[in-house]
């Protein structure tokens, strides 16, 4: 037992407030390296022991690494002078020992971080003497230093620093850069900072351009593992690429579509009857959004079907410099009508469309007259061997009063019966723009006559109707040339394939005597008659007496290398850019006409001196009736003045 009169020693305060203590004394994480105060008296303060007093495993210190993973650590870092210049001050520089330095020769800058994920930059001066400069230092005199990190150089302000500090630590790191220095380029411009589209640039710079595409389409061949066809790579480089009967498929046209991409040089392409399909003409429509050279493509004959009808819909929205488009014979349907109708109303730069010889019918003529009507810019357009009919054809023909640019329109080989011709009388009375209009085949009769003659007698505009093989007899015929003679711009009038009576026969020849008009019939007996070749030529020299000096512009516009010989499709192009209105088959036939040597190349300049109709008098002298000769000595002296303006 304890002695009652031994004085009993006090308790500690430590002990007494040992809760309050434990928390205290935890270091937080960011107080690592940090003593505590230190106190007056060692001993009025006695140390805890450690195992009361130790800290949790959660409060000891982390490393950056593992507290964030995601931040980067400046030492890999690779580009330098994207890294903060690591200096410390003078206070917290480490000593080394002489040794050491004279054994190293590279420089540490940054501060030693115990704890960190983070070691300080090295960087290695080149050269050894340092007072003053050698082969390795640049042209204003600055040593360049090169960091063992990343083996870059470091810029101008720092290796000025390093050196200048290492050789005189009294001196400070910090100074202006002189006018040399400031003029001299950044040691980063250099190669190892270029960007990714910089690297493209090289690359495709490296590369051979090649206008034509042909290398394109040779290694797309390659790549799909296909034969490349041989007059396409003859012929890639050529203004008019035609390649017609070839049976191409519609995978073997993705590599002429790819080449396309990159060709310069084609204006006019024609792949008719290659059996393309859908996958042929999605593969075209898609090389032509980013094509802006090619301004005429005909794709008849290919069985694109709807498939490749809404590929060419979606093409026409997007699409700012295809002017003529032929899609005769695809089998298109009603449906497909509806995609056009939309595209249409959007496009700006389409003046001709071909899209004959599919399968529209009523429903597909209710859509194509609702293009009509939004539609500025088709100026061409071939409705015919369709089956356009009742509500359709007369939707067409009314379509024709709201549509003041459409110039030409076939629609033989339809329908129309009487409500076509009912839409057409309403059309006719108020539209003054139309010039071509062709109804061949159209189960016309005499009634239907009656009603079409009611618009044509009042109609201000058309140059040309044709009314071919229609059930008119000759109670018809007497109707319309009665609405022919009022009319007082019709000057061709084609009634071929159907015979006519004695008075009809004097009313045509009288006509013809007293006006401007061209009357074609299918005779009277053992009559002549014009051909349809001779009719045409007919035209052909009316036209050159009346815009000889357009027609000569747009054949100069056409022959591009100067040769003074055009092929057949740049001809067609150039007599409609000259105002010259007539239907697709009439432009087929004067053209073929045109064409003496048969070799399907022709000399403009024929055509305007009046030699090729000359030339077919001489070997068409048995016909009753000749083409009316230009007269050749007006045309000359006409060619001599204009020379002698310009000059």
């Amino acid at each position: 037992m304890e002695d009652p009169d031994e004085p009993r020693e006090e308790s500690s305060p430590i002990e007494e407030e040992q809760p309050t203590r434990n928390r205290s004394m935890i270091r937080p994480h960011s107080a690592k390296g940090k003593k505590p105060p230190s106190s007056s008296s060692a001993s009025s303060t006695p140390e805890p022991p450690i195992g009361r007093f130790r800290r949790p495993w959660s409060a000891h210190p982390k490393t950056r690494a593992e507290v964030s993973k995601k931040k980067l650590v400046r030492d890999n870092l690779k580009k330098s002078h994207m890294r903060p210049p690591n200096r410390r001050p003078k206070s917290r520089e480490v000593e080394t020992p002489v040794e050491e330095k004279e054994a190293d020769d590279t420089q540490v800058l940054g501060l030693e971080c115990p704890g960190l994920d983070y070691k300080p930059h090295r960087y290695k001066v080149r050269g050894q003497d340092l007072e003053g400069p050698d082969e390795d230092t640049l042209d204003h005199g600055v040593t360049t230093l090169v960091s063992e990190s990343s083996g870059r150089p470091v810029s101008p302000d720092h290796s000025w620093a390093l050196t200048q500090g290492k050789n005189d630590p009294s001196k400070t790191r910090k100074q202006h850069p002189s006018f040399e220095t400031w003029i001299m380029p950044s040691p980063h411009d250099s190669e190892d900072y270029d960007t990714d589209l910089e690297t493209d640039m090289l690359k495709k710079a490296d590369k051979p351009i090649d206008p034509t595409g042909k290398t394109t389409y040779l290694d797309q061949c390659k790549r799909d593992g296909l034969i490349p066809v041989s007059y396409l790579s003859r012929h890639l480089g050529d203004r008019n690429l035609r390649m017609r009967h070839h049976y191409l498929g519609g995978l073997a046209t993705k590599p002429v579509a790819r080449a396309l991409e990159f060709n310069t040089v084609t204006e006019n392409l024609d792949l008719g009857d290659n059996y393309l399909e859908g996958d042929g003409a999605a593969y075209l429509c898609r090389m032509l959004k980013d094509n802006m050279f090619i301004v005429s493509l005909d794709i008849s004959n290919n069985f694109i079907q709807s498939r490749g009808a809404k590929a060419i819909a979606n093409m026409l929205e997007v699409n700012t410099t295809l002017k003529t488009l032929s899609l005769s014979g695809n089998q298109l349907c009603d449906r497909d009508a509806n995609y056009f109708m939309e595209a249409l109303k959007n496009n700006t730069s389409l003046t001709s469309l071909d899209l004959s010889n599919n399968e529209f019918g009523e429903t597909g003529g209710l859509y194509i007259a609702g293009a009509l009507v939004g539609n500025e810019s088709i100026t061409d357009l071939d409705l015919s061997w369709n089956s356009l009919r009742n509500k359709g054809a007369e939707a067409i023909g009314k379509a024709l009063a709201n549509n003041q640019v459409l110039e030409v329109l076939d629609v033989s080989w339809n329908g129309f019966g009487m409500p076509g011709c009912r839409g057409l009388q309403l059309g006719l009375r108020v539209n003054s723009k139309l010039r071509v209009l062709d109804i061949s085949n159209n189960r016309i009769n005499k009634n239907c006559a009656k009603e079409l003659s009611l618009g044509l007698s009042k109609n201000f505009g058309l140059e040309t109707l044709l009314m071919n093989l229609n059930a008119l007899t000759d109670e018809g015929i007497e109707t319309i040339l009665k609405a022919a003679s009022q009319n007082q711009t019709l000057t061709y009038l084609s009634l071929q394939e159907m015979n006519i009576n004695i008075s009809n026969y004097k009313r045509i020849q009288q006509m013809e005597n007293e006006k401007d008009i061209t009357i074609l019939h299918g005779g009277l007996g053992g009559a002549q008659r014009y051909t349809p070749q001779t009719s045409v030529l007919k035209v052909l020299s009316k036209f050159l007496k009346e815009h000889r000096i357009d027609l000569e512009g747009a054949l100069r516009q056409q022959d591009k290398d100067h040769s003074g010989t055009l092929q057949h499709e740049e001809v067609k192009l150039a007599l409609k850019e000259a105002g010259l209105r007539l239907t697709n088959k009439q432009i087929d036939i004067l053209v073929e006409e045109l064409d003496v040597t048969h070799s399907g190349s022709i000399k403009w300049e024929d055509i305007l001196s009046g030699r090729v109709l000359t030339e077919y008098n001489r070997r068409k002298s048995s016909n009753a009736y000749k083409v009316a000769e230009v007269d050749q000595e007006t045309l000359f002296s006409n060619m001599k003045r204009r020379q002698l303006t310009v000059i």
